[in-house]
Order: C-alpha cells, then sequence, then structure tokens
C-alpha cells in the first residue's frame, strides 16, 4: 500500500487557540501519523503522513482550523510517496521555554 508524506506549515492567527490539538485530534481521527508545533515565527508547522485520501482530508482541514484560529494560508513542501510511514502516531510537540 502506498502512502504520502508532507511537512505544512500553516500562517495566521493559530498560536494560543488550540491549532496543535486541533491538528492531532484531526489526524488521529483520519488514521494519519506524524506532529505538530508552534514555530518561533509565529506559525504552526509540522510533518503529516497518511493513505492519499485521508491526508488530503488532513490538509483541507487545516485550512479550517479550530474556531478560534483565523487561517491566513497553508504552505506544503517536500509532498513525496513512502512505501511505509515513518511515525507511530501524531505527536503535539510542546515548545520549550528558552
Amino acid at each position: 500500500m502506498a502512502y504520502r508524506t508532507v511537512d505544512f506549515r500553516v500562517k495566521g492567527k493559530v498560536q494560543g487557540v488550540f491549532f496543535r490539538v486541533f491538528a492531532r485530534d484531526t489526524a488521529q481521527q483520519l488514521g494519519v501519523v506524524g506532529w505538530v508545533k508552534n514555530d518561533p515565527a509565529g506559525d504552526v508547522i509540522g510533518t503529516a503522513q497518511g493513505k492519499e485520501d485521508a491526508l488530503a482530508k488532513f490538509k483541507e482541514a487545516l485550512h479550517q482550523g479550530p474556531p478560534h484560529a483565523t487561517v491566513t494560508s497553508v504552505e506544503f513542501t517536500n509532498d513525496a510517496s513512502l512505501e511505509r510511514v515513518k511515525f507511530q502516531g501524531f505527536e503535539k510537540i510542546r515548545n520549550r521555554a528558552p
């Protein structure tokens, strides 16, 4: 079975609005694996892997975000085919204080 991987960057009002929790929960519902974290620039970034149809639904969800988010753009890079996924689940990475 073929899988896909993609890196993403979500811009807008996406920190402090439970966007990472939204991304993790959405990924888990769709069977998508990977990770998500806040970026110091104010964006949310991550990597998602899964079956093509599930990944398409996840990417669509990133454009919407949770209720209090305002997504201005979503960038996808490094989109590629995989023979197998490289993550066990979908992790919300906590940023460490400097």
